[in-house]
This record gives C-alpha cells, structure tokens and sequence, in this order.
C-alpha cells in the first residue's frame, strides 16, 4: 500500500508544485499591464519635458490660478483679462517703490519718501480700489521706462555733440536733427548696413528681455537689469547700488539735455547755451495815418439795467426740481438748474439721495457728462477726480490720463465739490425732490463784475446803476 501510494502522492505535489492555466494567464496578464503602465508613465514624461520645453504662452492654462472675482458695481463679475502666462495682478505698486534705488534723491526729499508730485507710483494700485482692470502700470514699468528712455538719451547726447567733432566717411553730413530723415531718404552703402545693424540689436534686445510682466508688476528681473556689464562694475550689493543710482541720474540728466536740444532748435533763444539766438524780428512799420493813429468820438455810456454792486448775502429757499425720487435709480444722475445754479441729483449705489454741483472744481467740466457713480464716491468724466457726495471731501485730484491729469491738476488749487441739502417733499417723502439753493447767487456773482466795472469808471460808491 505505502509503495502503491507513493507514486500517487509523488503525483499530486507535482500538480501541486506546478502553475496552473489560470494562474498561467494572471501572470501573464499582470506583465502586460505593467509594461503599458510603464509606457504609458514614460510618455507622459516625454510630454511633460516637451511641453516644458515649450514658450509659457503655448502652455496649458490652469484654470484654478485665476479665481472668479465679486461683481462689480455693473453687477458683472470681475473677470481677469490677463491669460495665459500672464500672472495674476496684484496691489502693492507704491510699497515697491519705496524699495528701488533713487525714488527720492535729485529734490533733497525725506530718505524714504519717493518724490513722486503726480502720483504715478500709485496709479498701478488704484485699479483695485474700482473696478479691477488693469488700466495703470505697476512702477516696476515705470522704472523700466525711465531706464530704456535714459539710456537712449544717454546714446542721442553723446551721438549730437560727437557730431560736431568728427565724421565717418559715407554717412551723409547733415545736422543731427535731421540726420536720421537724410539716412532713410538715402539708405545707399554704409548707411543701410548701419541702420540695419541699430534695427537689428534694437529686435533682439527687445525681443530676449521684453518687460512683459512689469506692468502687473511680477517680473521675473529687476528692471533694467539685462544682465550686461562686461568691465565687472558691480562687484558686490553696494557697488551694484551704486552704479545703479549713478546710471539713473545720468539718464535723467541726459533726459533733460537731449529735450533741452530739440526746444532750443524748435525755439531758438528758449534754452541758454543751445541755440541761444535771437528771434528774428519782423520789421516794425508805423501805424495808418501817416504815424497818426484814428481815435474815436468820446461818448458817454450808460447802462441799459440797474445793477448793484452792494454786498448780496446768501437767500437760501428750497426748490422743487420736478423729479420724485422713485423716478431715479441707483447711480442714475439728472442736471438741473435752479435759481441760477446748476445741480446734479442722483442716487448712490446703495439708494441714498444726494445733490452736489454740477460743475467739477477742477475746470468746470460738466460732471452729469459721463461722471461715474461708485458706492457714494462721484468721479468726474475727465480727469478722474473722485468726491465723497455726503459732504464733497475730494479723495483723489486729477489722476486720469496719466501724466496728463496730473499736470493739470498742479495750475489748479485743490478744492472739494460743491454739495447741497435736499429732501424728499409731499406726504412721507413722495412728492418732488427739493434741493435748498442759494436763490441771490446769480445776483452776487454778477455784483462782482460790475464792481470791478464800475470801479474802473470810477463810479462804484455802492449805490444802484
């Protein structure tokens, strides 16, 4: 029996011992899903290396990097309009200037304080206060600007005055203001090559260390650093430094002597030193008559009204405006007249009547033409002052369009809107709205000019004419 039986268990461990089909098949199954897993990794990797080979603007965008921002006063929702490889803007442009180098030397300014009189540094971080958009440029563009226009001053001072010292043979000897206009009309031999060689260092400049970033102010650099200083100039961070603010002042001085140049051509006589000649002066001829000049009859004049030129004091009255309002919507403005002054009614965002004058204290535009309603700030149309309506207080003077705005606003003293009380008349505030006036303004302002008029005759003793 145990020698029967010993082939038969000598049997079984073999069936034992051995793979069955089934595992055969699992096995087998197993491998091939490995090697597709592994090719499957390899090729994402492949993908990867290649798609990170790519320019950022031809790479996927990840959608979660640009969150849906809260509706704005339209009620549409603040969508951000830089895609792509463009980063998400953020506030912070006046913190950034505080670090660079030179924002306060060249007026003597407090160490720290940027002397910045129009305010160009904070324009960048006004785009959050309304509605987002990234209108104004972040200072790292600004800095950038002003190096890129230096260091071209820099090259056009030197290239003027070199002018006038020597000349190389077959460019065209014209003077530098019309040099450049000369070597277009005529691009023949050299000056093609050299106009093409300046076009061709400018394309490539331009296009390895463009600012793209800066106006959103996250550029990857410094501005103006491009990484060139062959001499080693800059050794450590306080040479850096000071190269820097030698480089800065330099341009800004070139700046002013390249515009210097072209106001002395355009107005000879206007700058000391740079074509400083006088004028030519038309020849003076006597007058008509032969030196003898016509006069007319004295006549006496008088006056076709009586006018006052006593002091008017004020004689407020409330005055009905014709419009309920239920009738007005949320920033919804009307333009009225009344008594002589002009009014501008409306409603806040949030529903609240308010009358301010219609008139900005800047210039006297008009603010009913395109003035905006934000919560309960009124910013007039065309230089972006803004005014709280509940009491006039001005919040920002003359800020759009850049540079321009600003300058107007420095030949103008800063003053806040004019603001007027009104009141919702009727039984429980649902008559006409009406707006308490000044009802002599008219009168007293025109007592002033016919003060000064008669004062001139030698007629004003306070009395009526």
């Amino acid at each position: 029996a145990a020698g029967a039986s010993t082939p038969a268990l000598r049997a079984a461990a073999a069936s034992a011992s051995a793979p069955s089909d089934f595992g055969r098949a699992a096995g087998l199954g197993l491998g091939v899903m490995a090697l597709a897993a592994a090719g499957a990794s390899r090729k994402t990797a492949r993908k990867a290396q290649e798609m990170a080979k790519l320019p950022k603007h031809m790479q996927p965008v990840d959608t979660a990097k640009y969150p849906v921002y809260a509706p704005g006063p339209s009620g549409v929702p603040k969508l951000p309009q830089l895609v792509g490889d463009w980063p998400v803007p953020l506030p912070g442009s006046y913190k950034a200037c505080l670090t660079m180098v030179g924002p306060d030397v060249e007026t003597a300014c407090e160490v720290g304080k940027p002397w910045d009189p129009l305010g160009l540094s904070k324009l960048y971080d006004r785009n959050f206060d309304f509605n987002g958009n990234m209108t104004y440029p972040h200072v790292q563009w600004l800095r950038e600007s002003e190096l890129k226009h230096g260091r071209c001053a820099m090259l056009a001072i030197v290239g003027i005055f070199a002018q006038q010292s020597f000349h190389i043979d077959g460019y065209p000897e014209a003077p530098w203001y019309e040099a450049l206009k000369t070597c277009y009309d005529n691009p023949a031999g050299i000056v093609g090559f050299g106009i093409a060689q300046i076009s061709a260092f400018a394309m490539v400049i331009e296009g390895a260390y463009f600012p793209k970033d800066s106006w959103v102010g996250q550029m990857d650099r410094e501005p103006g650093d491009l990484g060139f200083d062959p001499l080693k100039l800059a050794k450590d961070a306080e040479s850096m430094k000071s190269m820097q603010l030698k480089e800065l002042k330099n341009g800004r001085l070139a700046m002013m002597a390249f515009m210097s140049c072209v106001v002395g051509h355009y107005l000879p006589g206007s700058v000391p030193g740079v074509s400083a000649l006088p004028r030519p002066t038309a020849e003076t001829k006597g007058p008509a008559f032969c030196g003898a000049t016509a006069s007319s009859a004295n006549q006496d004049s008088k006056t076709a009204v009586k006018y006052t030129t006593q002091t008017i004091l004020p004689s407020l009255a409330w005055i009905k405006t014709g419009v309920k309002a239920s009738e007005l919507q949320p920033t919804e403005l009307r333009a009225l007249t009344l008594a002589g002054n002009d009014v501008l009614i409306g409603k806040t965002e949030a529903g609240a009547l308010f009358c301010v004058g219609n008139l900005c204290p800047h210039i006297g535009t008009p603010m009913s033409e395109g003035a905006d309603v934000i919560g309960d700030v009124i910013v007039c149309p065309l230089h972006g002052s803004s005014f709280q309506v509940s009491n006039g207080e001005l919040i920002d003077w003359c800020v759009s369009p850049p540079v321009i705005g600003p300058l107007t606003g420095l030949i103008v003293e800063k003053k806040n809107l004019l603001v007027f009380e009104c009141r919702q008349g009727g039984f429980l505030g649902s008559g006409e709205v009406e707006v308490l006036v000044d009802t002599n303004a008219k009168k007293a302002y025109e007592a002033n000019y016919w003060k000064g008029l008669l004062d001139a005759q030698g007629k004003d003793d306070g009395t009526y004419y």
